[in-house]
């Protein structure tokens, strides 16, 4: 099983994880969903964001826009990164799992390919084998 988080603002991926209040954690196994809870950052530091993605077990955050140090720090302890994603969560997971997330219609404007994926099986962790 692995663990996706992702921000989120109404039903949509938030544009920066940075400032986000809520997180989808979305639980993955057989390249499915097997379980999904919201969680709250309401006025979190980033050191508090990242600790709490590290002890729900986190493996992968799926987000829209991504303060530089932020994504380091994530990448620091190993969660993986796929950023500059937009649309609507369920959309956007749906696309995931059928690893079409480099469809253009789920970056957000600006898209660098090479800044999109950080991290990538930081954890030892298949993407292809969810």
């Amino acid at each position: 099983m692995i663990r996706i988080a992702i921000p989120i603002f109404r039903n949509k991926v938030s544009p920066v994880f940075d400032s986000c209040t809520r997180v989808f954690l979305v639980d993955i196994e057989a390249n499915r969903e097997i379980d999904r809870k919201e969680i709250y950052l309401d006025a979190l530091a980033l050191t508090e964001r990242v600790t709490i993605l590290l002890k729900s077990g986190v493996d992968t955050v799926i987000c829209g826009g991504i303060s530089d140090v932020m994504a380091s720090m994530l990448t620091g302890v190993k969660i993986d990164l796929i950023s500059d994603i937009t649309g609507e969560v369920d959309h956007v997971l749906k696309a995931y799992l059928d690893r079409g997330l480099d469809q253009t219609q789920f970056h957000l404007p600006g898209f660098r390919p090479d800044s999109h994926k950080k991290g990538t099986n930081a954890r030892g962790r298949d993407h292809e084998n969810h």
